[in-house]
């Protein structure tokens, strides 16, 4: 059995969307932050902040940043992947296709429950739908 493919190349493939002016953390390390703290099992997004301030220092000595996005960058990376939610797709049906090559010619089921992130509602829109669970 060969080990899992991390989703990390596939995610950092989606377009980085931000302001080329005003970015402060590399993409790869946005989303390994990102990812990382999906592995702690937050149910929001406050939560995962809170997670991240927890471990800011070891998590920024591992990744080689001198900080850590905070709580604002992080619902900004939501409400912004809200808008790239078919990219989102693409990349994750590639991560689970290179994990099970030999499903090409098998339907192949992405499956998220449409959650949508307490408190991560902005300015009278709902917050953005996150893909919380995926079906091989």
């Amino acid at each position: 059995m060969r080990p899992p493919i991390s989703p990390l190349p596939f995610l950092t493939q989606i377009p980085d969307w931000r302001d080329p002016t005003r970015v402060h953390y590399p993409w790869d390390a946005l989303w390994t932050v990102i990812l990382t703290g999906f592995l702690a099992g937050p149910p929001n997004i406050l939560a995962l902040t809170q997670w991240l301030a927890g471990h800011r220092e070891v998590l920024a000595q591992h990744l080689g940043l001198d900080c850590l996005p905070r709580q604002a960058m992080i619902y900004r990376f939501f409400w912004s992947l809200d808008q790239h939610l078919p990219e989102l797709q693409g990349a994750l049906l590639d991560w689970v296709k290179a994990q099970h090559p030999t499903a090409h010619d098998r339907l192949v089921i992405l499956a998220g429950d449409g959650k949508v992130l307490k408190g991560s509602a902005r300015e009278g829109r709902p917050g953005p739908l996150v893909p919380v669970g995926l079906l091989p």
